[in-house]
């Protein structure tokens, strides 16, 4: 009896630090692609041979209207009347920039992982993998829409 409560003892520990690990990886894999919301350029954030650079720059750019980004300080409009009053109107506020939402964070592997997140309402994956103790992208791909397809087409032929 006293044996069997040492091994689940120490299979209940065993268990705790391996949950811990999880969430501690899972908290720098979110990091990791919180992390590229702000700065997408920075290299540390991929490995060494990332070969989707050209496609997650054209992603990000035309997923960014940078018309709509307003950097003025707003309007003073003075009136002409002596002892005139000055009204000042601001800007609007800039518009919030996308950034990326994790949705899921699946482990593969101990040391890779398969990350769905959300840009800009739109669906994306990345491969991410643990190198030298940092989670590192190590491709991305932008999921298709889902299309509802007509309700004739669902419907099972007798």
């Amino acid at each position: 009896m006293k044996r069997v409560q040492t091994v689940l003892g120490v299979a209940m520990l065993f268990t705790s630090a391996l949950w811990a690990d999880e969430v501690a990886d899972r908290a720098a894999v979110d990091a990791t692609i919180s992390a590229l919301s702000i700065s997408p350029s920075r290299p540390e954030l991929f490995t060494a041979g990332f070969p989707n650079a050209a496609e997650l720059r054209r992603f990000l750019t035309q997923s960014l209207d940078l018309s709509a980004i307003q950097t003025g300080a707003g309007t003073l409009v003075i009136s002409r009347e002596p002892m005139g009053e000055a009204t000042w109107y601001p800007a609007l506020p800039a518009p919030i920039l996308p950034r990326f939402v994790t949705r899921s964070v699946t482990f593969i592997s101990r040391d890779t992982a398969i990350v769905v997140a959300t840009y800009d309402q739109q669906s994306v994956l990345f491969v991410v993998k643990n190198e030298s103790s940092r989670w590192r992208i190590a491709s991305f791909r932008v999921l298709p829409e889902a299309r509802v397809l007509p309700e004739a087409q669902t419907k099972a032929v007798p």
